[in-house]
């Protein structure tokens, strides 16, 4: 009777250890999971700057209407400088502005008071006087003649002249009359200034599309 008892405190105190062990190994396993936060990346955005403006050549052209030859009729000079500017505006990254009437002394001037456009200076030449011909109204032949002035320095950086001719008699076109009797192809005036407008974008690598501006 004796060993009843005894026998059942045993299998009480091994039930007590099982309980523990297991109560244990819960405890120890919960306290083992963690849980892991990705922490957050975002930072400040970049924003995709525009590319700046390319900056704008600029211009200011006048002609010489005082040269030395004096017989050329007025209006050639006022469709020369017209028609310069309209070329050259046609490219996009040059601004143009007409500077009037000219001469050399007065654009070398005007350049050294400016801090950004360069001065052009148009002169119209004569090939019958330049050659020691004798110049009369009924024949002729001219040129347009030009000149690059640095801003600041007034220093002449390019020049050039037109091998296009500005002819007489209405060889190439229509014809418009001068007080003076000569007449001169409009066509002819308006080619020439086509000419030296790319020859002056030509000199600071820039070209327009080819081909002249419809008149």
């Amino acid at each position: 009777m004796k060993t009843r008892p005894f026998l059942l405190m045993v299998l009480l105190l091994a039930s007590a250890g099982t309980l523990f062990a297991q109560s244990g190994r819960k405890s120890t396993g919960s306290s083992s999971t963690t849980t892991t936060t990705t922490p957050s990346v975002a930072g400040p955005k970049t924003t995709e700057k525009k590319p700046a403006a390319q900056p704008k050549v600029q211009l200011l052209v006048g002609i010489d209407r005082n040269g030395v030859f004096s017989n050329i009729p007025y209006y050639i000079y006022d469709t020369v400088l017209e028609n310069v500017i309209r070329r050259i505006s046609e490219a996009d990254i040059v601004f143009a502005n007409a500077g009037g009437n000219m001469n050399r002394g007065d654009a070398v001037k005007a350049a050294k008071q400016e801090k950004v456009r360069w001065v052009v200076l148009l002169e119209i030449r004569s090939f019958y006087a330049d050659a020691g011909r004798q110049v009369n109204n009924n024949q002729d032949e001219l040129y347009v003649d030009f000149v690059v002035i640095e801003p600041e320095t007034g220093k002449i950086k390019r020049s050039g002249q037109t091998r296009q001719h500005i002819y007489q008699n209405g060889r190439g076109g229509i014809s418009l009359p001068s007080k003076n009797g000569a007449v001169y192809s409009e066509y002819s005036i308006k080619q020439t200034a086509l000419e030296a407008a790319d020859r002056i974008l030509a000199g600071f690598d820039i070209t327009v599309r080819p081909g002249g501006t419809p008149f």
